[in-house]
């Protein structure tokens, strides 16, 4: 059988855009994500994104084959957040991380990733910067004090690696408690400083409680292709069909992917998924108005939201609208674990004189 299935023909196209993530320190965050991507820091008239009017935001833009895709991070104490402000979430989010080779918790699901041509070169930064990171073959970092993960995909000699384990339980009184240590196979004095390669947009990955479920709400309701994530025993992601995790996969119209990650036998730290999903669904209510939790978003283009946002509504899926004086239309919606999706229209890729203030 075909291992790829077609999607819901009739709505448009997406292609990836760009992520958002809502973290204390904008600032910081973006600094440290630049060092490590070769990202370069744009200024406010550059923004794909619209933020909202007390928000501090700092955009970092990743050119690769002759196009971009951006990183935001925002924050905004003005939004409402429910009883558990963002500094808190990410505090809970980063202290989960033990960022050791031999533990794995469920939160490391949620990342964004990249690949690259050259993983040597972004491999020695971090090594020589002592800043830790998991390898799977491909390797993830975490963002200081914001509890965000990047993956970059690529092949790499200078580390040592071992394939998905899914099946490997962890737990919080053992693994969780677990220290860092670098995975160099050769002397990093003697190793030279290679310029960093382009960060080719991959995909993010979400947690999910059911991972089932999220993606067919996603091929449902968005223009996304399911495909297969080599689950078999002798496979990249063995076991991961539903018996030790269940995760699902699928792309855009420019091949970005989105997947979905549920995990049963990895620990969750100091945050369980499932009941952070029901929080994001209570403080999201039916999307009248942006909370804080909504900085985090993957966002795509799409040459109509109009269609999507008809459909929404057909189907009784509440969406938040936006368009500004620019007139680009904004949608945001959530699948049932809570993460928010934004959809914008084409026009937005075109440079703006004049910004509009939101209306969110």
């Amino acid at each position: 059988s075909s291992l790829f299935f077609i999607a819901t023909a009739e709505l448009p196209p997406l292609y990836y855009r760009y992520a958002s993530f809502g973290v204390e320190n904008p600032k910081a965050a973006a600094q440290f994500f630049s060092r490590y991507t070769g990202g370069e820091v744009i200024s406010r008239e550059q923004f794909l994104i619209e933020p909202t009017p007390n928000s501090q935001t700092v955009g970092v833009r990743l050119p690769f084959e002759g196009k971009f895709s951006d990183v935001y991070f925002q924050n905004d104490t003005s939004l409402p957040a429910g009883d558990m402000i963002l500094s808190s979430f990410a505090r809970k989010i980063a202290t989960t991380h033990s960022m050791a080779q031999d533990d794995w918790d469920w939160w490391q699901d949620w990342h964004l990733a990249f690949s690259v041509d050259n993983l040597d070169a972004v491999a020695l930064r971090l090594m020589k910067d002592n800043v830790p990171f998991v390898s799977r073959g491909s390797l993830y970092f975490t963002i200081p004090r914001t509890g965000l993960i990047i993956q970059v995909l690529g092949d790499a000699t200078v580390y040592w690696k071992e394939p998905f384990l899914f099946c490997r339980k962890t737990s919080e009184e053992l693994t969780g408690k677990m220290q860092p240590y670098t995975l160099n196979v050769t002397d990093l004095s003697t190793a030279p400083d290679m310029p960093l390669p382009e960060f080719v947009p991959s995909h993010q990955s979400l947690a999910a409680s059911d991972a089932p479920t999220n993606a067919k709400w996603m091929q449902t309701y968005l223009n996304l292709t399911f495909f297969y994530p080599f689950t078999k025993p002798n496979e990249s992601h063995a076991y991961a069909g539903g018996t030790c995790a269940d995760i699902e996969w699928m792309y855009a119209a420019d091949h970005f992917q989105f997947h979905f990650i549920q995990q049963k036998v990895k620990r969750e730290g100091n945050l369980r998924i499932a009941a952070h999903e029901e929080y994001l669904n209570r403080l999201h209510g039916n999307l009248t108005h942006v909370d804080q939790y909504m900085l985090f978003r993957a966002a795509l283009s799409t040459p109509d939201v109009g269609v999507y946002a008809e459909n929404f509504a057909k189907h009784g899926i509440p969406t938040l609208m936006s368009s500004g004086d620019d007139g680009v239309k904004r949608l945001l919606v959530t699948p049932p674990n809570g993460y928010t999706i934004e959809l914008f229209e084409d026009a937005s890729h075109s440079p703006r004189l004049a910004k509009s203030v939101p209306q969110w």
